[in-house]
């Protein structure tokens, strides 16, 4: 056995989710730290943004202490009431103003009279020169300057302005003209001005030791990646301007990352080993502490597959030695459990006999244990009537039955026997050591103990059995035994009750003729092919035809089935009260056109013993006569002695509900069954039918049965119908006992209700004398 794949399924499970631990943890601390990198250098672009912004602050302070320099100046005071030249070329040449690095000075006393102005020019190479500004833009905004629409500051501060001229941004201070002791008022304004570009911008740069720039519009915060190791990061903030609602700041920041890839590199790489280390570490601990015992379990339990007992070792007082002691326990109940089991798979619970899986194992052990010339005999029983019991009082008298049954089969069995409950009603019997005769006779004292009833409350059970007789010929295995008995005992069925059968070779083609009449008969009774033929009842003293007795039908391949098995038949597979439902409908359709001719008329049914176990069959059938729209008396209902046999009581309330309702009530066959004529006495028959078998002596000269009924039934104060009657000789003797109902062959043949429709035409109320010489 292989004890290391545990150990292999961890170390790569294990490997693999480390693997992805660390590929997780360093892709997010790298993130992390990459996030921390951008966050610094936006934080600084931002603080660069202050710093610039403080600069710009700090150059407007300064032009505006520059031009109040001269602006509150006595010189200048007086410039405006007495311009001359030598004012100008003192203080505003070129050399003054690059010295006071500014773009433009303008002197005006109103905003269309511009007194003075002078702007640097490097091309110039006097330096004592000034040059007049230029920019039309720029003189037409200087007109518009706020100062001409509100008196100047009288304290001689200055206004400083930011905006845009030409596409450049200019710093821009203005002033009021005073004297120098701000006695007298202003005489115009000073503008000086500085362009925020090229040299300058380059000068502020160096400053804030970032890339500066205005703008219009707003920037675009961005982060470019330059290079592979160089990333530039930009950031904007507004600035109120004049004329210009926003004027945009903006810094831009190079950015070094190589210095920062070789920190993450190194922190990835030592997160790794220790991750690495640390999972090895791991893996060795499970090895020791829990792998190498889990596999030692597993040995065990590999081991215990084999068939050995094994116990794991308990080494402490950990969970695993927890779950040493468990298995160790459970080891114990699985065994016992497993003995248990055993029984109870081969046990029937209900009656503590081997069940069928149990005789399947029992039959192959015999054959194996069976020396030559040795001999083995099943026997196969299947409860007749025993549905019936199940199904009319309930599984409680269906147990107690078939372990009543268990009890008195274990009385005439040899100790060498064994039984089987096989299911439902079915037992069997393994007789080693024995021959067919044997086999026969224990069979014949099995039906001979089902004989005397069974006792449930007041109800007394009986039942019979169908026994088939099996005898192993040494060479087919178990299975094939048990076929033979099964055909055997479905062969014994057949014949009828409490019959015993041993296997020919022949049944197995009777089994599979039955198994196709099953299926015929199954669609039969679904398509509805099976029809009623009617046979008349005839008063031989008058001729008139007083009832028709429906009977069952049934063309297969353009023959007819004997009606008697296909009946069984249906028994046997619960098909009969659908079967006679049907034929009962049709057969209340047809009485409907038959009372045509004699309003009178009465339709004579049968019903199965197997019916009675439904108690709402009497309102099942008076519901349906209704329903075609007849009179409960035009129903007669026969019923055979054998009906009485199973449940007596329930049968007696099915007859009075029938009675109370108006229908008669016949019984057929009598002679035939195991009545007693007390109990005869006490039910409601208003009519007893003399079977053929009776009528069939009288051609032998033998007419004591027949008289004998004859005299019971009319003590009784019943009516007679002698059934069967074929000849004049049948029926003249019939006649001189007293019997005045006859049906047979002699009158009628049964048919169809077409067929009966015009014999009834044809018949209706014939002389005695012509229907017993022309029928």
């Amino acid at each position: 056995m292989i004890t290391t794949r545990l150990h292999r399924q961890i170390i790569t499970r294990v490997g693999a989710f480390v693997m992805v631990l660390a590929f997780l943890v360093t892709a997010s601390c790298i993130s992390i730290m990459s996030w921390l990198y951008h966050k610094t250098d936006a934080e600084q672009v931002s603080a660069e943004l202050t710093k610039v912004e403080l600069l710009l602050k700090n150059e407007r302070e300064g032009l505006g202490r520059a031009i109040r320099d001269y602006a509150v100046w006595n010189d200048a005071y007086a410039y405006v009431n007495q311009p001359n030249r030598k004012f100008e070329s003192d203080n505003f040449a070129q050399q003054s103003l690059d010295v006071m690095q500014l773009d433009f000075v303008v002197i005006m006393t109103a905003p269309d009279k511009l007194l003075f102005s002078s702007e640097i020019n490097p091309a110039l190479s006097d330096p004592n020169a000034t040059q007049p500004i230029r920019s039309a833009l720029l003189l037409s905004q200087l007109k518009k300057l706020p100062e001409w629409q509100q008196e100047p500051n009288t304290e001689g501060h200055p206004n400083t302005y930011l905006t845009m001229i030409d596409g450049r941004p200019l710093l821009m201070s203005v002033s009021g003209i005073f004297d120098s002791l701000l006695d007298k008022p202003s005489r115009g304004l000073m503008v000086f001005g500085r362009y925020l570009d090229g040299d300058y911008l380059q000068h502020l740069q160096q400053l804030a030791e970032s890339r500066l720039q205005l703008l219009p519009q707003a920037p675009v915060h961005t982060v470019t990646k330059t290079s592979l190791y160089h990333q530039k990061q930009t950031a904007g903030k507004p600035l109120s301007g004049w004329l210009v609602p926003q004027i945009w700041l903006q810094v831009s920041k190079d950015i070094n990352w190589q210095p920062r890839y070789q920190i993450m590199g190194l922190f990835a790489g030592g997160l790794l080993l220790v991750l690495l280390f640390a999972s090895w570490v791991l893996q060795r601990l499970l090895n020791q502490l829990i792998v190498a015992r889990i596999e030692n379990f597993a040995d065990l339990a590999w081991r215990r597959t084999q068939g050995e007992r094994v116990y794991w070792p308990v080494e402490g007082q950990n969970e695993l030695d927890l779950l040493a002691r468990s298995f160790n326990e459970l080891m114990d109940e699985v065994q016992a459990a497993q003995k248990n089991m055993r029984d109870l798979s081969i046990t029937d619970a209900l009656t503590a006999l081997g069940n069928r899986r149990g005789m399947e194992e029992q039959v192959e052990r015999m054959m194996k244990n069976c020396q030559l010339g040795m001999s083995l005999t099943m026997l196969l029983m299947d409860l007749d009537g025993f549905k019936l019991i199940n199904d009319s009082l309930g599984h409680a008298a269906g147990d107690l039955l078939l372990q009543e049954v268990a009890q008195r089969m274990r009385q005439v069995m040899r100790k060498q026997d064994r039984l089987f409950r096989m299911g439902g009603d079915e037992f069997s019997v393994l007789m080693p050591n024995t021959t067919t005769e044997q086999g026969l006779l224990l069979a014949e004292r099995l039906i001979e103990l089902l004989v005397e009833p069974i006792h449930f409350g007041h109800h007394k059970l009986s039942v019979s059995g169908s026994i088939g007789v099996a005898q192993w010929d040494g060479k087919t295995d178990g299975l094939e035994l048990m076929r033979q008995a099964d055909l055997a005992m479905y062969a014994a069925k057949r014949e009828g009750k409490s019959c015993v059968r041993q296997f020919e070779t022949g049944m197995s083609g009777v089994a599979s003729e039955r198994m196709t009449l099953e299926q015929s008969l199954r669609q039969a009774i679904t398509e509805q092919t099976i029809e009623p033929y009617f046979q008349p009842v005839i008063d031989t003293n008058t001729g008139k035809v007083l009832s028709v007795e429906m009977l069952a039908r049934w063309q297969r391949d353009g023959e007819f089935v004997p009606t008697l098995g296909f009946i069984r038949l249906a028994e046997d597979l619960g098909l009969i009260h659908p079967l006679s439902m049907q034929l009962l409908t049709k057969g209340l359709t047809a009485l409907s056109q038959f009372r045509r001719h004699d309003p009178e008329l009465k339709l004579q049914i049968n019903l199965s013993p197997l019916q009675f176990a439904d108690r709402q069959l009497a309102v099942t059938i008076l519901q349906m006569v209704a329903e075609h729209g007849l009179p409960s008396s035009a129903l007669t209902v026969e019923l055979t002695e054998g009906a009485m046999l199973l449940y007596p009581e329930q049968v007696e309330q099915t007859m009075h509900q029938f009675v109370d309702a108006g229908v008669s009530l016949h019984l057929d066959d009598f002679g035939t069954g195991y009545s007693s004529l007390a109990r005869l006495r006490d039910l409601p028959f208003d009519t007893v039918k003399l079977d053929r078998s009776f009528v069939m002596l009288l051609a032998e000269g033998d007419a004591s049965l027949s008289q004998a009924v004859f005299d019971m039934a009319t003590s009784m104060h019943m009516e007679l119908i002698a059934e069967g009657v074929e000849n004049q000789t049948e029926y003249k003797k019939l006649q001189q006992i007293g019997y005045r109902q006859m049906q047979g062959f002699m009158f009628a043949y049964p048919m169809p209700a077409a067929d009966l429709v015009q014999w009834l035409d044809s018949s209706h109320e014939m002389p005695v004398a012509l229907n017993g010489s022309s029928a």
